[in-house]
């Protein structure tokens, strides 16, 4: 099953600044690229070029639809309506522009050129995507067993952190995973886990658009 299954699943804040790209930058053209910042990693070798392409292509064949346009435009934590008609009717038609792929030895070309309104949202898209597969094919490598305990570990890890935050009264959170997430899965379970475990004065909310209208925690962004 696909990594991105639909255009929400991304951080916040590429929402709010791309109203204000729309509305203040609509012909700029950019260039997005990835950087790989941990020299350590041949991502070359750890990813498959055909399954990221598989990945990459069917993001491009996804559309935002009218229950995503309409929690866009309920959207109103901080005091007012965040988003605007023209906007949303841009976001209505967009589909994410071509990107450019290429393997270099241990590293990959990832970049995505054209016009910067379109270009944004692949940012925190293809950083999930690189990562997630990524750790697929490290647990590719392990028995059925070890991958059990992996997932052990890390509820075990996850009920450590709930624990402290519960006796802190003086530390409030947001989860900002999604860039960096282990899987689209994992992320969906630990920040459910946060749900039912912290009040919510505890839990400010998350950086995913997605799991936000899904948890009705309020969508932050930097």
């Amino acid at each position: 099953m696909a990594i991105i299954r639909s255009l929400l699943d991304l951080d916040f804040y590429k929402f709010t600044m791309g109203q204000l790209i729309f509305n203040r930058f609509p012909d700029v053209l950019v260039r997005f690229g990835l950087t790989n910042r941990t020299k350590g990693v041949a991502l070359a070798q750890e990813i498959n070029e055909g399954e990221l392409r598989q990945e990459l292509d069917h993001v491009r064949t996804l559309r935002f639809n009218n229950s995503d346009l309409h929690y866009l435009r309920g959207t109103n934590e901080y005091g007012e309506r965040m988003f605007r008609e023209p906007y949303l009717e841009f976001l209505r038609n967009l589909s994410l522009p071509p990107y450019e792929l290429e393997y270099n030895d241990n590293e990959i070309r990832l970049e995505f050129p054209g016009v910067w309104g379109q270009v944004t949202y692949w940012e925190t898209i293809a950083l999930s995507i690189i990562n997630e597969l990524y750790f697929r094919r490290k647990m590719d490598g392990l028995s059925s067993f070890q991958q059990d305990l992996v997932y052990a570990r890390g509820k075990v890890r996850l009920a450590e952190k709930v624990s402290i935050l519960k006796e802190r009264t003086d530390i409030t959170i947001t989860e900002f995973g999604t860039r960096r997430r282990f899987s689209r899965d994992w992320q969906d379970y630990v920040l459910g886990g946060l749900v039912e475990e912290l009040p919510p004065t505890k839990l400010r909310g998350t950086s995913n658009t997605l799991l936000a209208m899904k948890y009705g925690l309020v969508p932050m962004g930097t």
